[in-house]
């Protein structure tokens, strides 16, 4: 099972090219100084999702724990960047490997995968990652399983037998069956991140898991698209609200600046009036005192013309 699955095996290879992974280099198994294997390998991943893009290049770094002899096992961490998908920054996923012998013809692969983040993205980037990377994990690992029970089948059924379609159809549902047999139940992880066991034979609950994810995400964005109408609808009223009050403030200056205008209008024109009628009964005062004058002077002559009358009167003799 190592061999088929950490080495450059023909049932890699076979795994790898329906997978569509192609242009992969991998190191050999170099030891470090703690006694692990460890080894990296650099691939393309053809895609088909349109948002995402066509390829994506990802690098997995493997390490091979040191095995203990006792059990029979071995244990391989593989860690995954892929660079060239939406957040490729924030995460990063951790395959978990366990293989353990049972029997001189049987042993049990145990696979659990966690996605976990370099820097911590806000609710609606990680629902997506999440809910892609998810996707692919299981996509990924439900194809292992198929490829794995095929090859099962070949190594340990007779020749005859794989020569007849209608047995190697049924053998095959037994062994879909009974995929719990080869891979461990789900089990209860102590760790306080978001670790997750997939199954291989199992996938049904991460299926209706991803249903429920994709609702809610669906749900947030109708609430999102909503507020941000509710925003759009409430910055237009103030907007409108701003500029009746501007339309207002200005009529209101306009009618003050009438207002004024009017009575500075109307003061001007009784100024003027006032100083016509001061002018006029200037001119009536005056012709007054001119005639004033006159009639002092006729008054003069007539008192004159007495004057000498009685003067006359007086010098006259008697008779």
């Amino acid at each position: 099972m190592f061999e088929m699955l950490f080495t450059n095996s023909h049932f890699m290879q076979t795994y790898l090219r329906t997978r569509n992974i192609t242009d992969i280099v991998s190191t050999s198994w170099n030891q470090d100084n703690r006694g692990n294997q460890l080894r990296t390998l650099t691939y393309t991943i053809v895609l088909n999702n349109p948002l995402i893009g066509k390829f994506t290049t990802a690098t997995e770094k493997q390490v091979l724990h040191k095995r203990s002899h006792k059990s029979r096992s071995y244990q391989v961490d593989a860690e995954v960047v892929t660079h060239d998908v939406p957040y490729h920054d924030y995460f990063y996923t951790v395959n978990s490997y366990s293989i353990s012998h049972m029997s001189s013809q049987k042993c049990r692969l145990r696979i659990s995968s966690d996605v976990k983040y370099k820097k911590q993205p806000w609710g609606l980037v990680k629902n997506i990652i999440e809910k892609n990377t998810w996707g692919g994990i299981q996509e990924n690992f439900k194809q292992l399983e198929s490829e794995l029970l095929v090859e099962e089948y070949a190594i340990n059924k007779p020749i005859e037998d794989r020569a007849k379609p209608g047995v190697r159809r049924r053998r095959r549902w037994v062994l879909q069956r009974n995929a719990e047999e080869i891979l461990p139940k789900h089990s209860i992880q102590d760790s306080t991140e978001d670790k997750r066991i997939i199954p291989l034979g199992n996938v049904g609950m991460k299926k209706n898991a991803t249903n429920k994810t994709i609702i809610i995400i669906v749900a947030m964005s109708i609430f999102l698209i909503l507020l941000v109408f509710l925003n759009v609808a409430l910055f237009l009223k103030l907007s409108k609200i701003e500029r009746a009050a501007q339309s207002l403030y200005h009529v209101q200056l306009q009618e003050e600046g009438s207002t004024t205008l009017a009575l500075n209008v109307a003061s001007k024109e009784k100024t003027h009036h006032n100083m016509n009628q001061a002018q006029h009964v200037k001119g009536v005062l005056k012709d007054s005192i001119a005639l004033l004058e006159q009639l002092k002077t006729s008054l003069s002559v007539l008192q004159h013309c007495f004057d000498h009358l009685n003067t006359t009167k007086d010098g006259e003799p008697e008779s």
